[in-house]
């Protein structure tokens, strides 16, 4: 005997086994005078329970004005799944199938739920304990759900069907209602709010004729008891609503069921459908068209085009601006002045309080200072480079001469190539052939005077990269030339930083960890000498007071 057959034996009339129960409702309209409302549901549910003594309710779980297509949106239905799984009961009271779900997905997974706890439901349109665990009602549960799926699915397009005809007949809805405007549902139309619509027009007023922002419109209209922020303000003064220019069809809904969200797509302008209602006109057109005027030149004033006119601390434009960086929270440090004359470069790390790292600022010219101290060594560093590459040069050269012996071999084998077609061309043209033996011969003429071609390219090649030895030598004058013009600079410009330097970090200790971009990393230790004679550490000696704050 199944769970379903037992707990039917339990509902009968007299028997005294309790059985614990909850009763769901849903509906997926607030509309109270609907047939199928929550409160007529429950009801239902209670007199059912009033007949039935030995069924104990547990918990009434009310999903009011929510569709079934999915579960994510109904915290009481997932509030029954955690109570089945926590704490269990034996029945779920309700309606109809279709109020529990409507998607395949999610009535499948209800069904394992419930035969996994020893639970069923009971729906009260027809008075049947379902019994998932039966193949043959498994049949019908299959195409039952099917069916309050499609239903959704139904919906959906007559609800595309609907918006179709509203497009046709140009007709406007409670969603097409904003500020300065009044819906009335009885009859389905839209009024103008005296009241909202004079603060719409001071809107528009203080915008054009007093230099008004959002901004500070919003706060005007705050100290008078008027509670609107500034973006509905930038929103009003944007919208053609209020010349009597209402547009229906901007979005579309892509319909998600089962554990897919459905999404709001915003359409382009030109499938928006035009409403044109003088009757709700609250601005005057000119009016509107001036604030338009005047909001697209303040959005080419402050609006960035282009990266040129980002601030200068983020486009780059200060010595170290975004090479300044603290180890530990990985905040930037900013550029700004020491003094109010600004005349004492400085840069400093903002919101730093939770952050261990007692290092706050570090003035420019000392960083200059370390820096090119720090770069010169690098460069003096650059002889051995110059040694290393002199020997790869050097076999570069002698693989390129040694390549000599390599063209006299293909030279010859060209020669050998030319004199066949001379014998094959005088062959061809003594007489007495056939003409089979006469293709024969074209054919290798053709042949070895593609050869002979590819021969000779690779002869060309191989001569023209040929090096002798003075390339070695012009090479390396000039590298050296190039490292003595680095070597000689006296002042460190942003260029150089951006050429040289990846980042320079300032960690804890005091010192200066400054990373090429070569990937070698130079310390600035505060203890050090000024004469880098350790190789790897550079600084300043007796700096660390004037340095760090």
């Amino acid at each position: 005997m199944s769970y379903a057959e037992e707990l039917k034996q339990k509902l009968q009339i007299g028997c005294t086994d309790m059985v614990r129960a909850v009763i769901y409702a849903r509906v997926s309209t607030d509309n109270e005078g609907q047939k199928e409302s929550c409160s007529n549901q429950v009801a239902l549910a209670e007199g059912y329970l009033a007949d039935h003594p030995n069924v104990k309710l547990i918990a009434t779980y009310i999903d009011d004005g929510i569709s079934g297509k999915n579960d994510f949106t109904r915290p009481q239905y997932n509030e029954m799944l955690q109570q089945l799984s926590e704490d269990g009961f034996d029945l779920i009271i309700t309606k109809a199938l279709s109020r529990l779900n409507r998607d395949e997905l999610n009535s499948l997974m209800l069904n394992s739920l419930l035969i996994e706890h020893d639970a069923t439901v009971l729906t009260l349109e027809d008075g049947q304990i379902h019994d998932f665990e039966d193949m043959n009602s498994g049949l019908l549960h299959s195409i039952k759900y099917a069916m309050d799926a499609q239903f959704v699915k139904q919906q959906s397009i007559n609800g595309r069907k609907t918006q179709e005809l509203r497009c046709e007949k140009k007709e406007l809805s409670a969603k097409d209602c904003s500020y300065g405007y009044d819906w009335h549902r009885e009859d389905k139309t839209i009024t103008i709010n005296e009241d909202q619509a004079e603060v719409v027009r001071r809107i528009f007023e203080d915008y054009v004729y007093r230099n008004g922002t959002p901004s500070s419109i919003q706060k005007a209209l705050k100290a008078e008891g008027i509670n609107i922020c500034g973006r509905t303000v930038s929103n009003i003064i944007e919208d053609e609503r209020y010349i009597g220019k209402f547009y229906i069809n901007k979005r579309t809904t892509k319909l998600g069921t089962g554990r897919t969200k459905s999404k709001r797509i915003k359409l382009p302008k030109e499938q928006w459908v035009l409403c044109e209602r003088p009757d709700l006109q609250i601005v005057d057109t000119d009016l509107f068209e001036m604030a338009q005027r005047i909001h697209h030149s303040r959005i080419t004033v402050y609006e960035k085009p282009d990266k040129k006119a980002v601030q200068a601390r983020f486009q780059g434009l200060h010595l170290y601006a975004g090479k300044i960086f603290c180890p530990v929270c990985g905040k930037p440090y900013q550029f700004g002045y020491a003094d109010r004359k600004k005349t004492v470069p400085v840069y400093r790390i903002k919101s730093h309080s939770d952050c261990p790292n007692p290092i706050r600022q570090i003035y420019e010219h000392d960083l200059e200072e370390i820096t090119k101290k720090a770069l010169k060594q690098t460069i003096d560093q650059q002889e051995e480079v110059c040694i290393s590459l002199e020997k790869v040069l050097t076999e570069i050269v002698e693989a390129s001469q040694n390549s000599g012996d390599e063209i006299d071999r293909l030279k010859k084998q060209r020669a050998s190539r030319e004199k066949q077609l001379d014998n094959l061309i005088d062959q061809l043209s003594e007489g007495g052939l056939t003409e089979a033996a006469k293709n024969r011969i074209k054919a290798k003429i053709n042949n070895i005077t593609e050869e002979t071609d590819r021969l000779t390219e690779t002869i060309n090649d191989k001569e023209n990269n040929k090096l002798d030895d003075s390339y070695v030598t012009e090479k390396l004058a000039s590298i050296r030339a190039a490292i003595a013009d680095l070597r000689n600079f006296t002042s460190i410009d942003r260029d150089r930083i951006l050429n040289y330097i990846e980042r320079i970090d300032m960690p804890p200790n005091g010192d200066i960890e400054i990373l090429l971009k070569s990937g070698q990393v130079i310390v600035a230790n505060v203890d050090s000498n000024s004469d880098f004679s350790d190789g790897d550490s550079v600084g300043k000696k007796g700096i660390q007071d004037g340095l760090y704050c």
